[in-house]
């Protein structure tokens, strides 16, 4: 392949030189072949590579260690020709090893100085960085398939932020193309209050390993700021990723929102359990100091109770405010049998009250009830009940409770009052600021009680 030249005593010639190189390269397989592909030369590295040693190859053609696919398709033929042409062939190709296993190769074949003497080729073993690339294809469209096949907006980015690519659910999102969004430029999507925020979460992230923080990302349809949820997480093991981080960021904007609206309704029901505790401190304080015996305070302090609970029973169905209509039916309903029901005229229009109201004219109603049932109009056979209410312009409601027919026993009104009298006359007024007035008639009892429709 060289020209033999003299040498000093003791030194190698030329092409003693040029044997020992092509030798030492082990880890090229380095081999010649006349014009007709049979080969003349195959150094330790081929037999190293290809598995034939020089006995096996000398002589017979080069063309054994291709694939019978590309010998039938006459690839090494081709391969040779371009070289004569172009003064050089390379291919990255499968080739066959003498055990008939494959190994995938970068080849480079080149004529020698004299052309008529045939080619060189240099072939070296690339199958594990094949297949590593090969891994590494599939790893990536596996993972584009996942990125964009899922609902969150995925990302890939560096240490600092730095955002290196986005999903079509990213550009679809927030309306900027990935040219747009690499770099920072992902930021004009956050809400300007909440840049600072982001940023120090990635720099917690470098100590931590782990990007966490809860932002707002604009809508591109609306214009909406939503609230998202991002994570991600440093890759580990993957020579292509090898310091990105993979992250997604998930709409939480809706979940946010009930997680508020769950704060406030725990707040209602913290206020609204203090404030029946302190009803039923109050029942049970004043129906005491009113009863004679303690069987009487026994049954009545039970019915008071029940009273609330049917008030509290409506609540829990209304969620907020409750319709008076609601309240004076289950009062009423609660004490009188089907026999007295035509002797009662309930009427007004729907009138929303809140909580406290409803809960307090409840107990009141209770009490005049309970009284009817006993005494008045509930049970006398000729006694009437007329419950009517009417709503001022000022928003103020009227109830009034008259009864009549009722022959009312000939005495004074006592002058230590009871639970339901202390309750109508001062307790309302207090609690309500409402405006009531109780009378005991000779034929039954009036109560008016006037409270405000939106008092809380």
């Amino acid at each position: 392949m060289v020209a033999n030249r003299q040498s000093p005593q003791g030194t190698p010639s030329s092409d003693e030189l040029l044997r020992l190189v092509i030798e030492s390269a082990k880890d090229y397989a380095i081999f010649s072949m006349d014009p007709n592909g049979i080969v003349t030369s195959w150094n330790s590295g081929a037999e190293r590579v290809l598995g034939y040693s020089d006995e096996e190859m000398i002589g017979h053609s080069a063309d054994v260690i291709f694939t019978p696919e590309d010998r039938e398709a006459g690839v090494p033929d081709e391969e040779r020709m371009h070289a004569q042409v172009h003064g050089r062939a390379e291919d990255d190709r499968w080739q066959v090893r003498s055990d008939g296993s494959y190994l995938f190769a970068s080849g480079l074949t080149m004529p020698l100085e004299d052309r008529s003497l045939g080619f060189v080729k240099i072939l070296r073993d690339r199958t594990e960085q094949h297949q590593a690339e090969a891994r590494l294809r599939e790893n990536e469209e596996r993972f584009r398939i996942l990125a964009t096949s899922i609902p969150q907006l995925v990302f890939r980015s560096r240490g600092d932020g730095n955002r290196t690519w986005g999903s079509p659910q990213w550009v679809e999102f927030t309306g900027l193309s990935l040219k747009e969004s690499v770099g920072f430029g992902w930021l004009d999507a956050i809400h300007p209050d909440d840049h600072e925020l982001t940023h120090s979460a990635w720099r917690d992230a470098a100590t931590t390993g782990d990007y966490y923080v809860e932002h707002r990302v604009r809508r591109q349809s609306d214009g909406e700021f939503r609230w998202h949820q991002t994570r991600a997480r440093r890759v580990e093991g993957d020579e292509i990723m090898s310091g990105d981080w993979v992250g997604t960021m998930t709409d939480v904007h809706d979940l946010r929102g009930l997680k508020d609206r769950q704060q406030m309704l725990m707040a209602e029901l913290q206020h609204r359990t203090r404030n029946l505790l302190a009803v039923v401190q109050s029942i049970a304080n004043q129906t005491l100091r009113t009863s004679t015996s303690l069987e009487t305070f026994g049954s009545e302090y039970s019915s008071r109770l029940r009273a609330l609970g049917r008030v509290q029973g409506l609540l829990a169905r209304a969620e907020a405010n409750v319709d008076l209509r609601d309240i004076v039916n289950s009062e009423l309903a609660a004490h009188v049998n089907s026999s007295k029901e035509d002797s009662i005229r309930i009427e007004g229009q729907s009138v929303a009250l809140p909580a406290a109201s409803a809960q307090a004219l409840g107990l009141a109603l209770h009490e005049l009830a309970t009284n009817a049932v006993k005494h008045g109009a509930l049970a006398q056979d000729d006694g009437k009940l007329d419950v009517v209410w009417k709503v001022s312009p000022d928003g103020r409601v009227t109830l009034n409770w008259n009864e009549s027919g009722v022959n009312m026993p000939n005495k004074e009104r006592p002058k230590r009052k009871g639970y339901g009298s202390e309750l109508i006359e001062r307790a309302l007024p207090y609690q309500l600021n409402a405006e009531t007035k109780l009378e005991f008639a000779t034929d039954g009892v009036r109560c008016a009680i006037t409270v405000s429709a939106g008092q809380s």
